[in-house]
C-alpha cells in the first residue's frame, strides 16, 4: 500500500509536508529492492541540502543508492535511530523508518511531485520493464538450448 498522503519522486523518496517542516524517508518500492540493508549515511542536522544534489546514501549487499530532494533546505533532524538498526527502515519505511526532516523556503516545488496513484503507475511501468527484460533473456536461453 502506497501511503496517499504523501508525495514521490521518480527516484523512490516520498515526502511529508506538515506546515513547518519537510519529512523525507524511501518508499517501500526501493527499499525491498535493495533487500539486506548494510549501510546508511545522512547528513547531520543544521546542514544544508541542495536541489538535485544527492545528500545521503544507504548500501545493501548488491547496490548503492543515493538519496536526493527536488527542494533545498536546512535540515532539523536526523532519524539516529537508524545507525542503531536499519530494520525500521526494512520493515516500516513510511513511519519509524524516515530519514531526515528539514524546513525550506521551497514547499511549493511539493506540488510538482507524482501522487500516490501516480506514483503507483510509475513503479509499475518499472515492474514491467523490468519483467520484459528478465523475459527476453529466459527466452534468448532457451533458444541456446534448443540449439545445443
Amino acid at each position: 500500500m502506497i501511503p496517499a498522503n504523501l508525495k514521490y519522486i521518480k527516484t523512490h523518496e516520498w515526502f511529508l509536508f506538515n506546515n513547518k517542516s519537510i519529512t523525507v524517508g524511501l518508499t517501500k518500492y526501493i527499499v525491498d529492492r535493495l533487500d539486506k540493508l548494510i549501510f546508511l549515511d545522512l547528513p547531520k542536522a543544521g546542514e544544508e541540502i541542495l536541489s538535485g544534489i544527492c545528500f545521503g546514501e544507504v548500501e545493501s549487499l548488491h547496490m548503492l543508492l543515493d538519496i536526493t530532494s527536488p527542494i533545498s533546505g536546512e535540515i532539523i533532524a536526523v532519524n539516529e535511530r537508524l545507525y542503531d538498526s536499519l530494520d525500521a527502515l526494512s520493515k516500516d519505511p513510511y513511519n519509524n523508518g524516515w530519514l531526515i526532516k528539514f524546513i525550506s523556503n521551497e514547499t511549493h516545488l511539493l506540488d510538482n511531485m507524482m501522487s500516490a496513484d501516480a506514483y503507483a503507475k510509475h513503479i509499475s511501468k518499472l515492474q514491467l520493464a523490468s519483467s520484459q527484460r528478465h523475459g527476453k533473456r529466459k527466452s534468448r536461453v532457451s533458444k541456446g538450448k534448443r540449439r545445443s
